[in-house]
Formats: structure tokens, sequence, C-alpha cells
């Protein structure tokens, strides 16, 4: 596929037409009840199903959910559906739209909450020792950091990873080996062709691998969006060997009034031993720093509160200044997120 011409706030108001998709004659009819409600979707985003048979019917997996569609054929079994918000209820569309599946990613809630699950430690390893791949577990392992060994290179190195291989080739740069949506998309490959795993286990475990790779999707839609606002955000999983998963979010603001905007990085991370935890580094001016710590494990909260000199000592060290440095005993608040697509830069109309 081509480059997407690029289309600006201005330009969209006074299209000529939007993309509507042309729905399948009525082989398919729409979902009963109102699913898309309850999926929390909005009219005109796009989700895709997976049909799998279940006691010889085929029936559409989505988000975990079996759901009976009518018009749906034995042959159908193991394909993909679009499906498209619409009332409440959901429709099926023949392909899969270009413009509203971007806007559904764009929109997509709560990235990488289906890879913090498959990044637990034994999760996907089991599921990659039941195909014949060896060359899928070496990469997996090598993709895997250690908590207990982590450098500053191979953050640096994971990060590029999650940014994509479409990033590199169209820099034409060579892709790193560390991509884990290639990963997956080649277990789902080979989960389909493979047939070694039981149907109604083998099409959940399906489900979730499309859903992991819909959130890296969102994430990287999100952040090229956000590029082009002149503003930045970037969400990713951490997968360890040795630990849980860590969740990280990269988030700057546009420039206001001539002033430096603030790069703000939360880190959360969750183990046995200490619990959930929530970091929250806000970088101003280049140099002054303010953090924010939330924990549960009181015991944890006690020590950061009387180490937090020494963490002060390190960042002027390294040229930098701490300004503030709060530990809360609690959970972190909920926060709304701050950004917003606009008009400006859209390679898309995603209000199509």
């Amino acid at each position: 596929m081509g480059p997407v011409p690029l289309i600006s706030g201005a330009e969209a108001l006074v299209a000529p037409g939007r993309i509507h998709p042309i729905f399948l004659e009525g082989k398919l009819l729409p979902l009963q009840g109102s699913p898309a409600a309850e999926l929390g979707l909005k009219d005109g985003q796009v989700i895709q199903a997976t049909v799998r048979s279940q006691h010889g019917q085929p029936m559409l997996v989505l988000q975990g959910r079996n759901l009976p569609l009518p018009g749906l054929q034995p042959s159908q079994v193991g394909e993909s559906i679009w499906l498209r918000a619409q009332g409440g209820t959901l429709v099926p569309v023949n392909a899969q739209p270009l413009v509203s599946r971007i806007a559904s990613l764009l929109y997509r809630p709560s990235v990488n909450t289906e890879l913090s699950q498959l990044f637990q430690p034994g999760t996907l390893d089991e599921l990659l020792s039941k195909v014949q791949r060896p060359d899928l577990q070496a990469q997996w392992r090598g993709m895997q950091l250690s908590m207990a060994q982590l450098t500053p290179g191979a953050l640096r190195q994971a990060m590029m990873g999650a940014m994509g291989a479409e990033i590199w080739l169209a820099r034409g740069m060579q892709p790193p080996v560390q991509d884990t949506k290639q990963l997956l998309r080649k277990l789902i490959a080979e989960i389909n062709v493979s047939g070694n795993v039981d149907e109604e286990v083998d099409g959940g475990v399906i489900e979730k691998l499309t859903q992991a790779v819909d959130d890296i999707e969102a994430s990287q839609v999100q952040a090229v969006q956000a590029q082009a606002q002149q503003e930045v955000l970037f969400s990713m999983t951490l997968p360890f060997a040795d630990s849980n998963p860590v969740e990280l979010t990269v988030r700057r603001g546009p420039r206001q009034d001539g002033e430096q905007p603030v790069l703000t990085v939360n880190v959360h991370s969750k183990t046995e031993e200490l619990g959930p935890v929530w970091l929250k580094t806000q970088l101003m001016n280049a140099q002054q720093i303010e953090l924010t710590m939330w924990a549960e494990n009181e015991a944890l909260v006690a020590q950061a509160r009387s180490r937090s000199y020494l963490l002060g000592d390190e960042l002027r060290a390294a040229g930098l200044t701490m300004r503030a440095f709060s530990v809360v005993h609690g959970a972190r608040p909920s926060e709304v997120s701050d950004w917003t697509p606009s008009g400006r830069g859209l390679v898309v109309d995603v209000s199509a």
C-alpha cells in the first residue's frame, strides 16, 4: 500500500464526501442486541472479530465473547470479519475500511492492557512452546529485559523496537529485530496453520494475540498523530525475564507562548514484593525535575521518603536539579488524558 495522502483539518471540512463502507448485500445481518454499546464503541468505529467453530456452529469471537451472527457459514471458520458500530449494534462490512480502522486505533482507550497480560512471566513462553518455531522462541528471549541488569542502552533498544518496523523502513533503515508486533503476528499465523491446539482454546488465544497487536498499533498511530501536532505521546510495555512487565508512557505537550513544554514520563510496575508502584517524572527547562511516587506498600513508602536525598545526589551528579519529590501512600488517582487528536496533520479524516 502506498502512502496515504495527508488531509489537513481545513481540507477535511470541504472534502467532497466521506468514505462509507459497502455492506455485505444482506449476506450477514447486524448482531442482535447492543454489543457496540456494551463494548463502549462509538458510531463509526470498526472492530475486528474472528470466526470460530463452537459445537459445530460458526460463531464470532470478539474480545473473548462468543456472539452469533446471522448468515455465518461453516466455510468462514478461521476468517476475520470487520464490524462497524452503528446505533449501538455492530454491522458487518465487506472489507477493512482504512479510514475507520485508523480512527478506531487513534481513539482506542487503554492501550497496552492486553500486552501486560501476555508479558507476565511464563505466559508467552508457554504459547511459543506449543509451536515448532525455535526462531520465534529465540526472538522472544532476545526481547526480554533483565531487571537486575537494566541499562540505558537496553531501554533505548526496546523503545526502538516498540516504534515498529514501518518507521525504520520508511527512513530507509534496517528495522530492529526486537519488534513485538511482528513476533505476535508470526505467532498468530503459526497457530492458525498448526492446528495442534484445542479449537476453542486456540480461538481465545488468537483473540488475545490480535488484541495485543491492536494495542501496539494504537500506540504507534497515536504517536504519529501526536508528532503531526508537534507533540509527543508514546506508550509501550517492557517485558522482563525476571520480573513482571513495566508500562511506560512518554508525553510532551505543545509549545505555548514560547515556553518550553514539560516532558512527562509515567512508569507503572507491579510485583509481589512491592505491590503496584506508579512513578511520574516531569522534566522542565531541560534540567529541572519533579517526581511523584504512589505506592500501596507502606514499607516501600517509608523507604522512599527516607532515601530521597540519595536520588537528589544522583540527579545533581548528572547535571539535573530535583525541584520536588513527593511520595504518596496509596494508589495513583485516575487522570484524564490531556491529549486529543486535532485536525492538524491528520493522515486521514478520522471523523468519517
